[in-house]
């Protein structure tokens, strides 16, 4: 016979989310914290790829539109591709790193929601309730 068990409520970022337990409210805020760390690093290396391109093709069109001055420019742009270039590196390794960090504390959190963690002694439903508010307003599959 199951029983009706309350959630924990946490604040998470000025929002009451229902836990199944404090250590899993923690754990969640976690995750919560590095996904979107990684959501961030993923478009600012998405802009930078876009920086690296254009630089890139500047560097290839420049001759051609500046016929005077355009082979000094191009050796200029070359200067400021090779840095936005080693930007861009950095920045994909970074969310590289991070989509590992994530992708760790995604498993751990599901596995913790398989086995049922909360602190009820009887059989509940806080691990599917948990899973459908965060289906429900963070689109994340648990």
């Amino acid at each position: 016979m199951g029983i009706l068990c309350q959630p924990i409520h946490k604040t998470i970022e000025n929002q009451i989310i229902p836990v199944p337990s404090m250590r899993m409210g923690k754990l969640f805020y976690e995750f919560l914290s590095r996904y979107n760390e990684w959501k961030t690093a993923k478009i600012q290396a998405m802009i930078w790829m876009l920086i690296v391109l254009f630089i890139g093709s500047s560097i290839i069109l420049l001759p051609w539109f500046l016929l005077g001055r355009g082979l000094i420019m191009s050796v200029v742009m070359m200067v400021f591709f090779y840095f936005a270039s080693c930007h861009y590196l950095e920045l994909n390794e970074q969310v590289s790193h991070l989509y590992v960090n994530v992708h760790v504390l995604h498993h751990h959190l599901s596995g913790k929601l398989e086995v049922g963690f909360c602190e009820h002694l009887e059989p509940c439903q806080c691990a599917e309730y948990f899973r459908r508010y965060v289906i429900k307003n963070y689109n994340i599959s648990l």
